[in-house]
């Protein structure tokens, strides 16, 4: 990927031993930016992890006993160095590889609206909430129309 003069954010990818499909970082990195809605220099981490280490992070940050699509941790912290570190994004593959299968989704489609949910959960966006689902599902619905993916939240 190119580096884009004026990108305000900067996406670190961590990929261990991954053997599922994923997108190319332009992909990810693409995806990221578009969602990002802050104009400030950042830095956004994202790591692919597998089936068993998501389930162990799930376990120790959230009290849940199984694996997931993706998990999102804001940071908003200024590192020594004096980079903005905005978060972490910690997606597995072979569970985002299922549920584009189950949901009969597009591989790139899935993965898309996972970087996109996850982008907007580090900057604030919630869904537990009635009122903050609905914003951050459309939010989500803008993004993806935006790059040409259907519905995310619509079925095939």
């Amino acid at each position: 990927m190119r580096k884009e003069k004026n990108n305000p954010l900067t996406i670190r990818i961590i990929k261990d031993k991954i053997k599922t499909y994923m997108p190319s970082p332009y992909k990810i990195k693409k995806w990221a930016n578009i969602s990002f809605n802050k104009r400030k220099k950042a830095v956004v981490i994202i790591k692919l992890a597998s089936s068993d280490e998501i389930m162990k992070i799930n376990k120790q940050f959230f009290n849940k006993n199984n694996p997931c699509n993706v998990l999102s941790f804001p940071n908003n912290s200024v590192l020594d160095s004096g980079e903005y570190v905005l978060g972490d994004i910690i997606i597995c593959p072979d569970i985002v590889k299922k549920e584009s299968d189950l949901y009969n989704k597009d591989i790139d489609s899935r993965w898309a609206h996972m970087i996109i949910h996850s982008m907007l959960h580090i900057q604030g966006y919630t869904h537990e909430e009635k009122n903050d689902k609905l914003t951050m599902e459309k939010r989500e619905r803008e993004l993806m129309q935006f790059l040409g993916y259907q519905d995310p939240y619509y079925a095939n």
